[in-house]
């Protein structure tokens, strides 16, 4: 890692704020392309386990382009839950569909890929970021932190962005090519830009804890939607579930004031009959965190020298766990962007901070950010409806589901990300993996183009 000299200015290609995971793997990933990058984060990073446990679902696709940048092996070691099913049930309500990492039985209303070992998988934050941070140190990235950006300009010539920073006593001022705000819901780059944001308050917490269950969890997630919100079960390393609980502010307020033995009580019939049947009765439960659930997509992704990324861009209810593979997507766009116009240099340097590279990135972005919140807040408008004859035909719907493959297999890709991994990493790393285990990318090309 660069040593800095917090009182002299710095030039870099590409300064990121916000030393998150989303942050941290762009940092890697350009300096992949030989770029100069620091990375300023405010607080110094800990990578303790918490309690409840801080966790994120992490697709198939997200492990493909961690395996790419290497991280993979060191993630894998820490320990994960591997999501091989998920199953969507409405407790009180007939039908459920199942998705599998795994041969499938569409007529038993299940969709599956036979070459992924998991859909996703579910790790601590700590233990994704430990080895990320790793990574860093064992590079030429500068970390800057415990520090913050007070403001920043853009030169009157366009031709570069000044960073003001303090830490703690001391000011100092950075310029780069590009700056980048991965600095999550509540950025400060996206403030200081002046960039509103759509969206809302969900009035909903996302209540947390980890369980243990009698018959543990068997690799299988359960997506419970309830009218007042999902309640989402994810397997942990260690046979324990993660659950994220939507809850009303006063459902919320009256859990966390609960026992253990009323919150496992309530917990239970909340999931449903069927659910606890398969995952027996709940045994232990840890301490109680909330968290309050919105959508917020940011106006603009970039502006003169800035671009977006991650909860600074997009923050998405949790259903389906797909907020940090987005950021992770946001990533690999940006990257591609760079690392293609850079081969259209003679002399290999290309000014990450364009203007038209910029707004490539954008407009990438924009589709799939609103895809996925589109599925998010549908599936919650759906399932949250009380109109005569909905709940009838939710039940239908789940019962049939797997009956009609083209819906099945699009959401298997959704869930998945496999419909998201770029044509030239499948290409990656199925030469890396040999045929020891095929990228799912080119499975589904395979098997659409038959079709």
């Amino acid at each position: 890692m660069m040593a800095m000299n917090m009182q002299t200015q710095t030039d870099f290609d590409v300064v990121v704020v916000g030393g998150g995971a989303v942050g941290v793997m762009l940092a890697l990933s350009l300096q992949r392309l030989n770029y100069r990058v620091a990375v300023i984060e405010q607080r110094a990073p800990c990578f303790h386990s918490s309690n409840p446990e801080r966790v994120v679902a992490l697709n198939y696709g997200s492990r493909c382009y961690l395996e790419a940048l290497g991280l993979w092996d060191a993630v894998l070691a820490t320990g994960l839950g591997d999501i091989r099913h998920i199953v969507v049930s409405e407790p009180g309500n007939r039908g459920q569909f199942d998705l599998h990492a795994g041969p499938s039985d569409v007529r038993a209303g299940q969709s599956a890929s036979a070459d992924m070992d998991a859909l996703g998988y579910v790790v601590e934050m700590g233990a994704l970021l430990e080895p990320m941070y790793q990574a860093l140190h064992d590079s030429d990235i500068a970390l800057i932190s415990p520090a913050c950006v007070e403001s920043y300009t853009v030169a009157d010539d366009g031709a570069q962005v000044s960073i003001q920073l303090r830490r703690g006593n001391e000011r100092s001022i950075l310029t780069a090519a590009l700056l980048v705000g991965a600095d999550g819901s509540f950025s400060q780059i996206r403030m200081m830009a002046g960039i509103g944001s759509y969206g809302w308050d969900h009035n909903r917490f996302g209540l947390v804890a980890s369980i243990r269950c009698e018959h543990g969890h068997s690799n299988m997630a359960h997506e419970c939607f309830r009218s007042s919100g999902p309640l989402a079960f994810l397997p942990l390393a260690d046979g324990r579930f993660s659950i994220v609980w939507a809850a009303t502010p006063a459902e919320a307020t009256a859990l966390l004031a609960m026992d253990d033995e009323a919150f496992m009580t309530a917990l239970q019939r909340a999931a449903g009959e069927p659910t606890i049947k398969r995952l027996g009765a709940i045994v232990d439960v840890s301490r109680r965190a909330s968290f309050a659930l919105e959508l917020s997509i940011a106006k603009s992704f970039n502006q003169a020298r800035m671009v977006l990324v991650g909860n600074a861009a997009h923050t998405i209810h949790p259903v389906a766990g797909q907020g940090m593979n987005l950021g992770f997507r946001d990533v690999q766009a940006l990257v591609e962007v760079l690392e293609a116009a850079r081969k259209q240099q003679q002399n290999g340097y290309c000014d990450p901070g364009q203007a038209i590279l910029l707004q490539a990135y954008s407009e990438n972005r924009r589709a799939d950010v609103a895809a996925v919140a589109g599925f998010t807040e549908s599936m919650l408008h759906v399932f949250g409806s009380a109109m005569p004859g909905m709940k009838w035909l939710r039940g239908l719907g789940l019962a049939q589901l797997g009956n009609v493959p083209i819906l099945a297999d699009l959401l298997l890709k959704q869930a998945s990300g496999v419909g998201q991994i770029p044509d030239h990493l499948a290409v990656e790393l199925e030469s890396k993996r040999g045929d020891k285990q095929p990228v799912e990318k080119q499975t589904w090309r395979r098997k659409h183009e038959r079709a």
